[in-house]
This record gives structure tokens, sequence and C-alpha cells, in this order.
């Protein structure tokens, strides 16, 4: 699919943000964690998450799986707010794919790890403001 010069601006600046904020929803409300975001992934709207597979953010995706990620580049005073479906993934192959050396810290038995999983939040609406400028984008789920 063809992406517009907008969704590529942003694409750029999300691979360089470090940490996000993920919003979940859960029975008693939304949960809000910050996530690791792997910046050496071309992104086609889909955002990829290392976790473990018993946490809440997990129960929450599985119940209901209404995702928001919240992007802030505070040096080039950009934002950017994803809206999506998370979904939980444990395929092998593409945890050792996705894989980086950092992620050792967090998950020191690395990708072949059953208990680790991939979340997967799959952009509907993107939106930005900032030095890149204001954007809202739709995109097919």
């Amino acid at each position: 699919m063809q992406r517009s010069q907008e969704f590529k601006d942003i694409a750029k600046t999300m691979g360089q943000i470090d940490f996000c904020m993920m919003q979940t929803v859960s029975p008693h409300g939304v949960n809000t964690r910050p996530m690791s975001n792997n910046g050496e992934v071309e992104y086609d709207g889909d955002n990829w998450f290392f976790t473990s597979v018993d946490t809440a953010k997990v129960r929450d995706i599985r119940q209901d799986a209404r995702v928001q990620l919240v992007f802030v580049d505070s040096q080039a005073v950009n934002f950017i707010s994803v809206w999506g479906r998370g979904e939980v993934v444990k395929d092998v192959d593409l945890k050792k794919k996705l894989w980086r050396e950092e992620l050792e810290e967090w998950f020191p038995q690395g990708p072949d790890d059953e208990d680790l999983v991939l979340i997967k939040v799959s952009a509907s609406r993107i939106q930005s403001w900032g030095q890149m400028g204001e954007h809202t984008l739709h995109l097919d789920a």
C-alpha cells in the first residue's frame, strides 16, 4: 500500500522515540504504562512490543483489543497518538526477527522463552502535532 508523505514523516519521527505510553482498557478503567519502542522496525502501521504473557496489558488486550499509544519527542517538540487494536502474538520466528540485545535486561531467557510474547498494535488512526505539523491519518486496520 502506498503511504502518504505525512505517514512517512510520522513513521520516521516515531522510530526515533525510545519509549511510548501504552493505554489499554480493563474492567476497572484505562491502564497506562511505558513501553519500549523498537525504532529499528520499519513502521507500516503496526507497532510491536515484547512482554511477559502474565501481565495486565496482555489480559486487558485479550478482553478488549482497544489500545492507544502516545509518543512524545520533547527535543523536536513532536507528539504522536496512535489508536488501534492490540493482538497477542506467540510466533517464535517473529520474536527472533524483532529481538534486540538490549531486551535481555528485561527478558534474560531470550526470544525462545515460552512466557515471552509480542503485542502487535495495528493502527486505525494516527494523529500528530508539533514541528512535523498537525495531521490526522485514518488507516485500514
